[in-house]
């Protein structure tokens, strides 16, 4: 797989411009609509919790909330993305001989790449309209972002083909993805969570991205080793799994689309 994806690398990166100069044609704000979902979530979530419910959380409660929801919206938008990787290309597998993987694979790099692009913009603002203070851990967000990202390819590997065979999976995962944003402790503190709902952090990598990510992010301190290595295995079984359920329902992707 990974010797094809790299054989093919022009062509997923011609995907990716592809899609994103489509996105923002004719558009005025072009970019600036990327960013429009993610501070709206911040802003809506940041009053809600913050000064009408006026749940105890952070002291920079905007800051934590950006910890956790950007990569969130990176995985939940790849993820939802990659139910139509193969079926909305049906006229290109069957007339183009490729491999199938680039598809979800270029699904998942547009996200990402709108997330890094946002990333550089919402960071910097963020730091200096909240005072959030960012210590030399912040850099190490880099690798465990990159986890994610494969994490998430593997996840998008088992959609995209599940989807060709099963088509109320897209709506499955709709409904599953909202579910599991307030399973995870994206809007409140892990620890105010009940104890079943703290076993359930950490079996879920969801919940365990997240919580890496705000520790490194807010509290300045290293994940668990246990934590981190928790999510090195959900990677590998995601990544492992999710291409075998490819390549075996990968046979048929002609005839299904």
């Amino acid at each position: 797989m990974l010797r094809d994806l790299f054989a093919y690398r022009n062509f997923i990166r011609n995907i990716v411009l592809k899609d994103l100069k489509l996105r923002y044609q004719a558009s005025v704000l072009g970019f600036l609509w990327s960013l429009l979902n993610p501070l709206m979530m911040l802003a809506m979530y940041t009053v809600v919790f913050s000064t009408i419910m006026r749940v105890p959380t952070e002291s920079n409660f905007t800051f934590f909330l950006f910890s956790g929801l950007m990569p969130w919206i990176f995985c939940s938008g790849s993820v939802m993305a990659s139910t139509g990787a193969i079926t909305g290309n049906a006229s290109l597998i069957r007339k183009v001989h490729f491999p199938h993987e680039t598809l979800p694979v270029a699904t998942v790099l547009f996200n990402f790449a709108q997330l890094v692009l946002a990333l550089l913009v919402v960071v910097p603002g963020l730091v200096l309209m909240t005072g959030a203070r960012l210590t030399w851990m912040a850099a190490l967000a880099i690798p465990l972002l990159l986890l994610h990202l494969v994490f998430t390819v593997g996840l998008a590997f088992a959609i995209s083909a599940l989807t060709t065979v099963f088509r109320d999976v897209a709506h499955f995962t709709e409904v599953a993805i909202m579910l599991l944003f307030w399973a995870t402790p994206i809007v409140y503190p892990p620890e105010m969570a009940p104890h079943a709902l703290q076993i359930w952090f950490r079996a879920s990598p969801l919940a365990g991205f997240t919580i890496c990510y705000q520790d490194l992010l807010v509290h300045h301190r290293l994940p668990e080793v246990g934590l981190l290595s928790t999510l090195v295995l959900w990677t590998a079984a995601a990544l492992l799994v999710g291409h075998a359920v490819f390549r075996r329902l990968g046979r048929s992707f002609a005839e299904a689309v």
